[in-house]
């Protein structure tokens, strides 16, 4: 089922009354109007109008994901194999940045040695 405050975020993001919010959705007023009460469940057909002539993304839809006061979009949303390389690529470049740190720290012990002096040796 839809949450009525994502409908109202969706009427509110894109500056709609309930009479036009109902016409875009191929929806009578008074069904509209129970729709928002909370009485009445949206149309099959109202549904598809969100996802695919709003591009509204049906995880946010559905309730599954995002605020309820902020509508998310399809377009916006990236790809899961491309946030899964992004992901790789900041993990292989925290191993990266891990193994300078502990080469340089290596090198510090080496140079100055434990007790905080210069070494002479090198």
């Amino acid at each position: 089922m839809i949450d009525v405050e994502r409908l109202k975020a969706i009427m509110n993001a894109h500056k709609m009354s309930q009479h036009e919010f109902a016409r875009r959705v191929n929806l009578s007023q008074p069904k509209i109007f129970k729709v928002l009460k909370g009485e009445q469940t949206l149309t099959s057909e109202a549904v598809g109008v969100l996802i695919n002539d709003f591009g509204i993304s049906p995880g946010w839809l559905f309730g599954r994901e995002g605020d309820a006061s902020k509508p998310e979009y399809t377009k916006d949303m990236v790809p899961r194999v491309e946030l899964q390389q992004k992901e790789q690529k900041i993990y292989d470049l925290e191993k990266e940045l891990m193994d300078v740190y502990r080469q340089l720290a290596e090198e510090r012990r080496t140079k100055y040695g434990q007790s905080g002096s210069i070494s002479t040796e090198e």
